[in-house]
């Protein structure tokens, strides 16, 4: 350590008279003097420079801890900074990570998006198909209907036609057995007396057969109308049994079309809640992503 200047004056009493120009001419006394002048003298800047010394000392101390608090204080800040830039990083590595995590989920929500759009396009399609075959199919209904109420008015009236036909043919019929045993009693009357007398003129040959009577023509006619009438029965009860099948059918593929159509609306509505949610959280997420980019 270097010598501290001197800043200030001896607080010692120097001689205010000049000395002599040697002390070989002084005598004794004045020695003396000049002894202890000089010794007070170097005393007094002895005493200085022990106070200027310890007040270079106090300031170095002073210095030297001050100094030290200073390092300190670096090495606390440097510490600091070193657990802020830790921090950081790892904040920033967390965030990209979460970052990396929210394009997966976003691009995930993107795909479920287009796939919901596709699956609406697809299922309003298929609906649109569904009903135009659902008024399709009313409309073969309706004319089944018709068809089926034409038919059943036509097996009624040849039931009704036929019944009277029955009536009649059984009337006809007695009447016809009547006649004939009438016929077959007055010609065996008749031939047993006429027969014999005749046969035994001519030599005995019988009578040819009669022409046939007006009730067996209208026999032969009335089981005629009745064949036409049971055929034409059987036709519309065909018919009928076959528009009835049609009108089941029909009928059952309404059924199937309309339960096709529920389901379609049901999964049209499924898609629609899932077209909001992931809209609703493709909305949150990027909510999130610009509150942690500010």
């Amino acid at each position: 350590m270097s010598p501290a200047k001197r800043t200030g004056k001896s607080s010692g009493k120097v001689p205010s008279t000049t000395p002599p120009a040697s002390p070989s001419s002084m005598s004794p006394t004045d020695l003396r003097v000049l002894a202890q002048a000089l010794s007070d003298q170097v005393q007094a800047l002895t005493a200085e420079l022990q106070t200027a010394q310890d007040a270079q000392d106090q300031a170095a101390s002073l210095h030297t801890t001050q100094l030290q608090t200073l390092r300190a204080q670096i090495h606390d800040q440097a510490m600091e900074i070193q657990g802020w830039e830790h921090r950081a990083a790892s904040r920033s590595q967390d965030l990209r990570l979460l970052l990396a995590d929210q394009a997966v989920e976003i691009r995930d929500l993107t795909g479920r998006l287009d796939r919901a759009s596709r699956q609406r396009d697809v299922m309003r399609d298929d609906n649109d198909h569904l009903l135009r075959e659902m008024a399709l199919a009313g409309s073969e209904i309706h004319q089944l209907q018709s068809r089926i109420h034409d038919l059943e008015r036509d097996l009624e009236a040849s039931q009704t036609a036929r019944a009277a036909a029955d009536v009649s043919l059984d009337r006809l019929r007695d009447e016809l057995r009547l006649t004939q045993e009438e016929v077959v009693t007055n010609d065996y009357v008749g031939s047993a007396h006429d027969g014999s007398a005749l046969g035994s003129a001519r030599g005995g040959s019988p009578p040819p057969n009669p022409p046939p009577s007006s009730p067996d023509v209208a026999l032969a006619q009335l089981s005629e109308e009745l064949q036409d009438t049971k055929e034409s029965l059987e036709r519309a009860s065909a018919g009928r049994d076959y528009a009835l099948e049609e009108f089941v059918r029909m009928t059952r593929l309404r059924d199937e079309i309309q339960a096709k159509l529920a389901d379609s609306e049901l999964q049209r509505d499924k898609a629609t809640t899932e077209w909001a949610d992931a809209e609703r959280a493709l909305t949150e997420l990027e909510s999130k992503l610009r509150r942690m980019s500010t």
